[in-house]
């Protein structure tokens, strides 16, 4: 009787052990399509958003290949930087609704620097501050897949929340 038990009992976790393998990779994969049509799915929603948002406001904005507008407010001078200069800017970042979410002016007025390409900023950023040469003042109006995406950011910024940046360039090296 032992040895039946025994048995039963090997023969059950070995049972359980096969189908957890064969289950749970299922549960901690990430369906690429999904993430495709996800991101679609925002994009134009973003657009829709970002549209109703610049008539409203009575904006005139260029539209960039990846979804990001750029309203630049004062034109600055000399060249735009390139990938891997160091840039420093002062920034005021707003929802749509105007909630301030972060501020430069609430640290001292002291820009923030950052070096152009390299991914250290959101995506938007790294294209919008692109596009301005040194002293240019722009609004930049960033869809939330070259924001935060679907994380968000912190309790201030929700996921898939459009931004919009008030930008001057100050100093680029």
């Amino acid at each position: 009787m032992h040895t039946l038990l025994s048995r039963f009992r090997s023969w059950l976790l070995a049972a359980l052990f096969f189908s957890l393998c064969a289950t749970l990779p299922s549960c901690l994969s990430l369906n690429d399509d999904d993430v495709v049509v996800d991101n679609t799915d925002y994009a134009a929603r973003d657009e829709e958003i970002l549209q109703a948002y610049i008539k409203a406001n009575n904006l005139t904005a260029q539209r960039q290949a990846s979804g990001l507008y750029v309203v630049i407010t004062q034109p600055g001078t000399g060249a735009t930087p390139t990938a891997g200069q160091q840039v420093s800017v002062l920034y005021t970042g707003t929802t749509l609704d105007g909630k301030v979410f972060d501020s430069t002016a609430s640290r001292d007025n002291k820009p923030f620097s950052f070096a152009i390409g390299r991914g250290q900023v959101i995506a938007g950023w790294d294209q919008g501050i692109a596009l301005l040469n040194k002293g240019a003042k722009a609004t930049l109006l960033i869809p939330s897949g070259l924001a935060y995406g679907s994380r968000g950011a912190g309790s201030d910024i929700a996921p898939n929340t459009v931004l919009r940046f008030d930008v001057e360039l100050t100093d680029i090296k």
